[in-house]
Parts: structure tokens; sequence; C-alpha cells
């Protein structure tokens, strides 16, 4: 019984890691960017144009 627990432990926690480190890093830039709160206007973030 406890081998089967720290085998579902031990699952979960190297999926999760993956998930973090592997799995999302890869897909990160395909997804398509949220629009901003005054429908996209602002210029900040990436292209940094000093406004804070």
């Amino acid at each position: 019984m406890q081998q089967i627990l720290v085998i579902l432990t031990f699952s979960l926690a190297a999926g999760f890691l993956l998930r973090k480190f592997v799995w999302n890093p890869i897909f990160e830039g395909r997804q398509k960017s949220s629009g901003t709160l005054d429908g996209g206007k602002t210029k900040c973030g990436k292209n940094d144009c000093g406004c804070h």
C-alpha cells in the first residue's frame, strides 16, 4: 500500500514539474496575447515606453 502511495506522489510531482518547466514554456509563445484594458492602445510591456 505504501509503495502505491509513493509512486502516486512521485508521479504527481514529476507531472507538475514537467508541466511547469517544459510544457508551458514550449507553448507559451504560441498562445494568443490577451487584449489590454484600453482596447489594445497601450504600448507598454515588451516594448517599454517608459510610462511607469
